[in-house]
């Protein structure tokens, strides 16, 4: 007999048996010597039932209704009260007991959370990893959307191990969606520690560090402000002293879990800085001496976080357009399935900003990528070179073209220079983070270019006094490159321009090493 024969005939089996001993219509149920209170008040319901059946199927029954334990009414009856269970939710179980079997049709998550939270209490292991698999499998869009609710639920049930996982999995590949969520801020505090302490956690510091500002501030509003306060105090500076006090006591088992040195000193000046009163004081000078001195030794709690790029100029949306234009996608990457890391090779702070410096580092590296922040304006300017940059050519010193058609250049806008304002914090109206309206903007107001079709030979001109230079001016860096005019951008052999004015010089640049996952 064929296994699907098998599963027909006890699926027929489980259906006579429930219709034999339990009937829709409870009254004609025979024979019962159980009653089972369920609900209270108004949604009250009582199910008959019978003792044997419920204690071989229910592990819970069956310690309840013990010799010793069990309790009659003055009816001769066996019965148990469960006020904490809703009627419609007991009858889906005890049809369960009855038959096995338990259908998910038409019933909504915010049901199905309700049935399994009963079953688990009833102790009906199976019945609850039937629910978690039907909810990870058909409702995740639910769970996402409303994650500290599946966060705190599931942990709060041990055997609940594939929602478990669902959420560990969601921290670790997906946290922005969890910090998008307008409910974000209902995370209880010991789960959100986990989660910023998270080596694995794919996302910007300053983003963990904002979005630990709004959920501590949401903590303070929720308890302590009425309606038509919280209109008036999302800037926390200007709260008053009392509520400073109660934010500055939430936050501070936090902060020690923030990687200050992770976050660009424009990002520090412009979000942290004017945050410093909430500040453990060691903890702050701590994190401006690093900007003083970056290459001190900093203690194990800031460790780069792993797979996060060492960048002190791009962001992860930076590096999310980059991999999609590398690959030419039509549709971006999402940034937690990016196919490349990039392995810095210079910094310019660190290694300096001479040709000759940058032409030594470059030595048989193929396949990088270079960006660069523009003096005074913030800009960032870049380009992707497949091959490479160094004059391979020792006995003709020459300059000369190196030919290339998936090369590209590009500039991203600059963002608000923090530097220039004494006390910008308007970020912190928020309620959350929007990590995919940021991207969609950067994108749109991003400036790609790639090389022209009609010269790829004109890809790189490659010069031993030179920094690199893609096509001939369309980028091309000099000698010095944080000299002024040192460095031009004028469209000649690529498709777009990337620049508004030609000439400028550059604050700091970095070269990475594209290498596919």
């Amino acid at each position: 007999m064929m296994i699907t024969d098998n599963i027909k005939l006890i699926k027929k089996f489980s259906e006579k048996l429930e219709k034999f001993l339990y009937n829709d219509e409870i009254e004609e149920i025979e024979d019962y010597n159980v009653k089972i209170i369920v609900g209270q008040d108004y949604n009250k319901k009582t199910f008959k039932a019978h003792l044997y059946i419920i204690r071989a199927m229910c592990p819970y029954f069956n310690t309840a209704f013990k010799k010793d334990w069990s309790k009659k009414d003055d009816d001769g009856f066996f019965f148990i009260e469960k006020p904490n269970i809703k009627p419609e939710v007991f009858e889906v179980i005890i049809k369960y007991i009855y038959s096995g079997t338990f259908s998910v049709d038409k019933k909504s998550p915010e049901f199905l959370f309700e049935i399994i939270i009963a079953s688990d209490e009833l102790l009906l292991p199976e019945l609850c990893s039937y629910i978690e698999t039907h909810l990870i499998k058909s409702h995740s869009t639910y769970l996402s959307q409303n994650f500290p609710y599946t966060l705190h639920i599931s942990f709060d049930h041990s055997l609940w191990k594939q929602l478990q996982e669902f959420c560990l999995t969601k921290i670790n590949k997906d946290p922005y969606s969890i910090f998008e969520s307008k409910n974000f801020h209902s995370i209880l505090p010991n789960f959100f520690k986990d989660i910023i302490k998270n080596d694995n956690l794919i996302m910007d510091e300053i983003d963990i560090w904002m979005s630990l500002i709004i959920w501590c501030k949401r903590q303070v509003i929720q308890k302590n402000f009425s309606n038509n306060q919280k209109i008036h105090y999302d800037n926390i500076t200007r709260w008053p002293k009392k509520f400073k006090m109660i934010f500055t006591k939430i936050i501070k088992e936090f902060i020690p879990f923030i990687r200050f040195n992770l976050i660009s000193y424009k990002d520090f000046f412009d979000k942290v800085k004017p945050l410093k009163e909430f500040i453990q004081q060691d903890i702050y000078e701590r994190a401006l001496w690093y900007y003083i001195n970056p290459i001190i030794i900093t203690e194990s709690v800031y460790n780069r976080r792993l797979e996060l790029i060492d960048s002190n100029l791009l962001k992860l949306k930076h590096i999310t357009l980059i991999c999609s234009w590398i690959d030419r996608k039509s549709e971006t990457y999402s940034y937690n399935n990016l196919p490349y890391k990039f392995e810095l090779k210079i910094r310019g702070t660190l290694d300096g900003f001479t040709a000759s410096t940058f032409q030594n580092k470059c030595k048989k590296l193929e396949n990088t990528f270079i960006i660069m922040r523009v003096k005074d304006t913030d800009e960032l300017i870049g380009g992707y070179n497949p091959y490479s940059f160094e004059h391979d050519r020792w006995k003709d010193p020459s300059d000369f073209w190196r030919c290339e058609y998936r090369s590209f250049i590009f500039s991203f806008p600059s963002e608000t220079n923090s530097l220039n304002s004494k006390n910008n914090i308007s970020w912190m109206k928020y309620n959350h983070l929007n990590f995919s309206t940021e991207l969609k903007q950067l994108e749109s107001r991003s400036r790609l270019s790639r090389i022209d079709p009609n010269h790829t030979s004109n890809a790189f001109y490659i010069s031993k006094n030179a920094g690199p230079g893609f096509g001939k001016n369309d980028l091309f860096l000099g000698d010095n490159f944080n000299l002024p005019s040192s460095c031009s951008c004028t469209r000649q052999h690529y498709l777009n321009e990337i620049r508004d004015e030609s000439l400028f010089c550059i604050d700091e640049y970095e070269l990475f090493k594209i290498i596919r996952k």
